[in-house]
């Protein structure tokens, strides 16, 4: 195809290099075949949608206990953050699915913020009742998360007193 623009043959046939931020001729909105989830080209959407959809899960922590997270005192109040991944936890960027609460402390409903360091990625909201002391996993979607970033929780109860919850994530690499 002649690029009657440039006034060259085959302008349009190159291939973008890979992860290029390229938006002025189509080929650089399809992208490279090897484009990877740092693109935002059609073929680095493709690419990011594959590895979501078929990465393995993981939880952290992972052979450990779970994380506690306490509330503050007052009702609605969230209390101080909780390191739930430490920074360099988790080498590959990735994204949280779910959020696992293990035991919580009391009957109350609880709402539950995750940050990445200090910024909110996440907020669940769960209840304990009279007849359980395990609450289901919650299931959430962040955005990608890059790599090393610190996870901290934080926690708040309907009627306040301090009550704790224990939790860890569900997480897929990219």
């Amino acid at each position: 195809m002649k690029d009657k623009r440039a006034g060259n043959t085959g302008a349009f046939e190159q291939v973008p290099a890979q992860d290029s931020a390229g938006n002025l001729l189509l080929r650089d909105v399809i992208g490279n075949k090897t484009d990877t989830h740092d693109g935002d080209s059609l073929a680095a959407r493709a690419h990011t949608t594959d590895e979501h959809n078929h990465a393995a899960g993981n939880v952290y922590p992972t052979l450990a206990n779970d994380e506690q997270v306490v509330a503050a005192a007052g009702a609605w109040a969230l209390g101080a953050f909780k390191e739930i991944v430490p920074a360099l936890g988790i080498t590959d960027d990735f994204d949280i699915h779910f959020i696992n609460v293990s035991t919580a402390s009391a009957v109350d409903v609880f709402e539950l913020v995750l940050y990445a360091v200090t910024t909110e990625i996440c907020r669940v909201r769960f209840s304990r009742t009279t007849n359980q002391v395990r609450v289901a996993a919650l299931p959430t979607q962040t955005a990608i998360i890059p790599a090393n970033t610190q996870i901290q929780a934080k926690l708040a109860t309907q009627a306040g007193g301090s009550k704790t919850a224990d939790i860890s994530i569900q997480y897929h690499n990219y």
